[in-house]
């Protein structure tokens, strides 16, 4: 079988920490076979866990090599498939650290979670977040996709439904980047 790592971005509130957290058996039934996910805010607070410090490129260079390193490690292992989400992976150079490291290994796709606003805003308002930034992240991921990219409207989808769609659209093989 092929390995494979699936790019999943979207702004906060679209669903991405959820996705990555539905567990093994949702993975599985899912995609028929073993999955991982790995969330680089789990990596962040390795070395900011109460995120004071700035956004800084190299730093985010580290923790995405990170994220590539224990993808690599999964593939390993056994697991066919692995999602990595994470709010920067819109920008393509975010994701050109990750490309380099997994190309040789695994097909890479790009899938971003793009909810209205509306959705992002009610998601989000059990969270310490200032919905006027949360509106900002999301009209700013809207209006500047990730090339090549397939995108996912997650407004009305449950968790559940959302990681089906991905799982739909990714072995039809939209959103493979070029390696």
């Amino acid at each position: 079988m092929e390995w494979r790592c699936v790019l999943l971005s979207g702004p906060a509130g679209s669903g991405k920490t959820t996705v990555c957290r539905l567990g093994h058996r949702a993975m599985l039934r899912a995609w028929g076979h073993p999955a991982a996910a790995i969330d680089t805010d789990d990596l962040h607070l390795n070395v900011d866990a109460r995120w004071e410090l700035p956004y800084e490129e190299r730093r985010i260079a580290m923790i995405l090599t990170q994220a590539a390193h224990l993808a690599n490690s999964l593939f390993e292992y056994g697991w066919p498939t692995v999602l990595i989400c994470g709010n920067t992976l819109f920008d393509p150079t975010a994701t050109a650290v990750l490309r380099s490291a997994l190309a040789p290994t695994a097909e890479v796709y790009h899938v971003t979670l793009a909810p209205k606003v509306s959705t992002v805003l009610s998601r989000c308002t059990t969270l310490p977040r200032d919905p006027a930034r949360l509106a900002a992240d999301a009209e700013l991921q809207a209006g500047r996709p990730h090339p090549g990219t397939v995108r996912l409207d997650s407004t009305h989808l449950t968790p559940e439904a959302t990681l089906a769609e991905l799982v739909r659209l990714v072995n039809a093989g939209a959103g493979r980047l070029p390696s």
